[in-house]
């Protein structure tokens, strides 16, 4: 079959285009990993880690990296895949039940700083409601 050149310069363009926003894509995704790295790496060497004071009244010190769990959760709801198309619920929940109860709003602050959102916002908007009622405990 033979296509006349209105139809092969349309189809030419068309995947000109094409093959543009895929890279376009590809190279974003790229500078964002990139920048998310650095910036964990920025944080995770400033952090020396918390006082927690136990419901027993104990005081503990604690070395949870709270970047890196931030980094975690925000890849695990928008860096799952190159398109952005997909969450992993779970794995974002997961990380934060890692997080002891007393450290969440330092975690939502590290969460803020890192990425200018709102971490409950971010999981009530990405998790279905069973699995919001199983973490809401924490953020009260």
């Amino acid at each position: 079959m033979k296509l006349d050149k209105n139809t092969q310069t349309i189809l030419t363009v068309v995947g000109v285009a094409g093959a543009a926003f895929i890279g376009y894509k590809a190279y974003k995704k790229y500078k964002e990993q990139r920048e998310l790295k650095k910036r964990l790496n920025l944080y995770a060497a400033a952090q020396t880690g918390y006082q927690v004071t136990t419901p027993g009244g104990v005081v503990v010190n604690t070395t949870i990296n709270l970047a890196s769990k931030a980094g975690e959760i925000y890849d695990a709801l928008y860096n799952n895949d190159w398109f952005g198309a997909t969450e992993d619920e779970t794995r974002a929940v997961n990380v934060v039940k890692t997080v002891p109860l007393q450290l969440i709003p330092q975690l939502e602050q590290q969460y803020a700083t890192l990425y200018s959102k709102d971490l409950r916002a971010d999981l009530i908007n990405f998790l279905d409601s069973d699995e919001w009622e199983k973490i809401s405990y924490l953020f009260n």
